[in-house]
């Protein structure tokens, strides 16, 4: 019986990854070039399964504002605001429709402010610098209108001293399923979520993509999917509605426009949020969402 050496066997599995992949520049195809804020291929934090075939490379810059707004109402009432802003500059690459990887580091501007009923307006708390860098990475499989793929997003705590940092894991699988010549995909991801001291989560999303213009110079592509965390023993979840647009202008350009809103608000408070709280005496965690949501901006390159 013939056997195969470790180098025979890496040669004839990128041979066929290369034999397998379509043109990249040929219809819709083309989008599977675009990236999200986690630097992998697809819009926003969702994960596509697919990744461009032969070899594609890209990176930009990208704004995003977070604004989150709580109201308490107990023995205290008051309200807590936070409003985050990211500038993150990244840069990713993918090889032989099976490897994607990613890098990213925001500068962060983060304000927080809490406001009790009958009381002056404190300070408002404000930090700034560089934060975390965040590194990702997925292995793709393609099983003819299925991709399915492993990935991981991993945050370092590097970022400043003024910036809070906590080191941060999620990992999990994406499917993606793709008919009418990749105009027209439905994408789910599944993942665990670890947070340094302790904190752990379950992501979910489920949504699709339209690639709804794919001419020479433009392609344009519109998504829409619920984005859902669950965090340990907590019996309600945080879920948003995610849409934007995503284009290629001139085959190298690329542009996203996304924003989000919170349908559901599972009351989940991180540990700087309950020390600000504490600090101004509120010690009841129940509170209602009056207002969560977030824009995003990108503007890159893809080849």
């Amino acid at each position: 019986m013939l056997k195969l050496t470790p180098w025979l066997a890496a040669c004839l599995i990128a041979f066929a990854a290369v034999a397998h992949a379509e043109d990249d520049d040929d219809d819709a195809k083309r989008a599977l070039k675009l990236s999200g804020s986690t630097g992998l291929t697809g819009f926003r934090n969702m994960v596509d399964a697919r990744t461009p075939g032969t070899l594609s490379v890209r990176g930009g810059v990208r704004y995003l504002v977070n604004v989150v707004e709580n109201d308490f109402r107990g023995a205290i009432n008051g309200t807590r605001e936070q409003q985050r802003h990211d500038l993150t500059l990244y840069a990713g690459g993918s090889l032989l429709g099976l490897i994607d990887v990613a890098a990213k580091i925001p500068f962060v501007f983060d304000r927080q402010s809490t406001s009790l009923s009958g009381l002056p307006d404190p300070r408002d708390d404000n930090d700034e610098g560089w934060g975390d860098v965040d590194l990702a990475g997925k292995i793709s499989l393609e099983l003819g209108p299925f991709d399915v793929a492993a990935y991981a997003l991993g945050r370092l705590p590097t970022g400043e001293p003024a910036v809070r940092d906590l080191a941060e894991l999620e990992y999990g699988v994406a499917a993606s399923f793709t008919i009418f010549n990749h105009h027209l995909a439905a994408h789910g991801n599944l993942a665990g979520l670890q947070v340094e001291k302790g904190l752990t989560a379950l992501r979910y999303r489920v949504g699709v993509s339209f690639v709804i213009l794919d001419f020479d110079t433009l392609l344009l592509r519109v998504y829409g999917y619920g984005n859902g965390i669950e965090f340990e023993g907590r019996a309600d979840s945080d879920i948003d509605l995610d849409f934007g647009a995503q284009a290629i202008l001139f085959g190298f350009l690329s542009v996203e426009l996304g924003t989000s809103v919170r349908l559901l608000d599972g009351n989940f408070l991180d540990d700087s949020a309950k020390a600000a709280l504490r600090g101004q005496g509120i010690f009841d965690r129940h509170f209602d969402d009056d207002g969560t949501w977030a824009i995003e901006f990108g503007v890159g390159i893809v080849f």
